[in-house]
């Protein structure tokens, strides 16, 4: 059952795993927790993405409506019954949802319930999407992995990150878990580390209106992550310059 928290956090399970692993939470402390923690790194990286609508779209779709002309209900022959076509409300807000959830998220933001009446831009907003699915299709799959571990680690100035791991995919992913903005464009950089190895970069922790985070594969036996404050585009020596804070990877 243990290998079911990352597809339960995601809503990726079907009725009757979720009642079995609903059961199992209320005895297993470690599942629950490890739960929480993916729904909350889940939920960060949808909230990274949405964005509000612009004030004019909302008077626009409400003239489009009082404008088009409404269908009557469709009956069936010989039937006074009538066939209800179903409609699902649009929705504006963070969805934890299937092992697709975090491209959801980004669709979501992207789209947000808005009907867009021009081509362009609705080509424009398909290309966002296009780019949100690309970017955040590799942190759908870690999220979803059923060994998928969870560790948050403190900064000490203040904030700190979130590492998810899989073994199985050999990925990690460090998130920015409210990091302060460094001056002169100055930016995070993520370490592995292995032993006593010379650290090995993970990349540039992204800028939060681009996703806040890094995705790193080949993650191998790195038992701890480190996280250095580096010169504009990252550590040009490819060691850590400023060596902020460190932890152990999620076991």
């Amino acid at each position: 059952m243990h290998t079911l928290a990352g597809a339960f956090a995601l809503d990726a399970v079907n009725d009757v795993e979720r009642a079995e692993f609903a059961r199992h939470l209320e005895q297993c402390d470690s599942c629950t927790q490890e739960v929480a923690e993916l729904r909350a790194t889940a939920a960060r990286l949808g909230a990274a993405m949405a964005e509000e609508p612009p004030p004019e779209f909302k008077d626009r779709v409400l003239a489009a409506m009082h404008a088009t002309r409404q269908l009557p209900p469709r009956t069936r022959p010989g039937s006074p019954d009538r066939h209800r076509r179903s409609a699902r409300a649009p929705r504006w807000a963070v969805i934890v949802a299937a092992a697709a959830a975090v491209v959801g998220l980004a669709a979501g933001g992207v789209f947000g319930g808005i009907a867009l009446t021009q081509r362009q831009e609705l080509q424009a907003a398909q290309s966002r999407l296009d780019q949100a699915k690309q970017q955040f299709a590799p942190v759908a799959a870690l999220l979803a992995a059923p060994d998928a571990k969870t560790a948050h680690g403190e900064a000490p100035i203040g904030g700190g990150v979130t590492v998810v791991v899989s073994r199985s995919l050999n990925r990690m992913m460090v998130m920015d878990a409210g990091l302060p903005s460094q001056p002169g464009g100055k930016v995070y950089e993520a370490w592995l580390i292995t032993g006593k190895d010379a650290p090995r970069s993970a990349g540039v922790i992204a800028a939060a209106d681009q996703g806040g985070l890094v995705v790193a594969d080949g993650v191998g036996s790195a038992d701890k992550v480190a996280v250095s404050v580096e010169p504009p585009g990252g550590s040009a020596t490819g060691a850590p310059s400023e060596v902020l804070m460190s932890m152990p990877a999620p076991a």
